[in-house]
């Protein structure tokens, strides 16, 4: 007789597995850094001043120049934030710190909004835990980036990394929204609609999407209500999440994934119908899951792979008479 399936997928069965495409992170996992919560003297200090400051400057003009914060960024915090994302990006999830530039990244910029001179930033978010992410330094950064485009080669995209780009990318100040502007302490958050998304707040795997037929895999925005998802296709652009040095990164972080799914689909395709040989196939399914886990560089890109790979084995049951997951 054939094994029985298991009674939800075995993806379902893994916590790290729960968003796919970037990751929904889980801020009440790690605690307020007690820097932030208590907070220390300099960060009370930074507060005060930067109150004041702004406070003299009501209403805020395009000559007044942004208070400059340093006191938000304490070891306590950096220990926290990589806690909280495993020590990757918050936004392309590829690995930082040991030999890349780790940002203490600002969710809503503390220094003012592209386009919008009259607009302060959000200064008094500046030490506000829930605002801050971790984050590579070009996707926090206004740099100029090549960007890789659907279609494109391999040897296209090594040859396009030859040549001066044209554009500049990053985060930097942007935040569009598409509610009421938030400009000071007293307004409500909750009635700006921000474009960005914030993978602590919102659902990623509900706006954007992989295209792995392709060896350049590209982040591409999802398809909400027939329509194309403006939160990821803003997320996207604006922090430069198919830049050409990623888009190639992602080549040899995806390929062991797709040597175990071969291998995989031709063990099922030749299965005889033993019952212990299926179970044995679907527990080495279960191997991929170790390529999303928390700590592992592109961790939502695996477990969206991995959902890919669930739906072809669904097909798979299904064309042998038996029920999907």
């Amino acid at each position: 007789m054939p094994a029985p399936p298991p009674s939800v997928r075995y993806s379902e069965r893994c916590d790290h597995l729960g968003q796919a495409n970037l990751r929904k992170l889980d801020r009440a996992s790690v605690a307020v850094p007690p820097s932030l919560a208590v907070p220390s003297q300099a960060v009370a200090n930074e507060i005060a001043n930067a109150t004041a400051y702004y406070g003299a400057r009501v209403p805020w003009t395009a000559i007044y120049t942004s208070y400059q914060f340093h006191n938000y960024r304490g070891p306590d915090v950096k220990v926290a934030l990589r806690q909280l994302a495993g020590g990757n990006c918050a936004y392309c999830e590829s690995k930082i710190g040991a030999v890349g530039a780790r940002e203490v990244e600002h969710y809503r910029p503390k220094g003012g909004i592209a386009d919008l001179d009259m607009h302060p930033g959000y200064w008094w978010l500046a030490h506000r835990w829930d605002n801050l992410l971790p984050t590579c330094r070009d996707c926090n950064k206004s740099l100029r980036q090549n960007i890789v485009t659907a279609g494109m080669t391999k040897a296209e995209v090594l040859k396009l990394q030859g040549k001066r780009a044209a554009a500049s990318f990053g985060k930097a100040n942007q935040f569009e929204i598409r509610g009421q502007r938030a400009v000071g302490s007293g307004c409500n958050l909750d009635l700006e609609d921000p474009l960005l998304i914030d993978p602590c707040r919102n659902d990623p795997s509900q706006h954007v999407t992989w295209d792995f037929s392709v060896e350049l895999t590209l982040i591409e925005p999802a398809l909400v209500d027939g329509d194309y998802s403006v939160y990821g296709a803003y997320t996207i652009r604006t922090c430069a999440l198919n830049r050409a040095e990623l888009v190639l990164d992602r080549i040899p972080a995806l390929r062991p994934m797709r040597v175990l799914r071969t291998r995989l689909i031709n063990r099922l395709n030749g299965w005889t119908g033993d019952a212990d040989e299926l179970a044995d196939i679907l527990l080495e399914c279960e191997t991929l899951s170790s390529f999303a886990e928390h700590d592992q560089p592109y961790a939502g890109m695996a477990a969206a792979f991995i959902r890919d790979f669930e739906d072809e084995l669904d097909r798979w049951r299904v064309s042998q008479g038996l029920p999907p997951f």
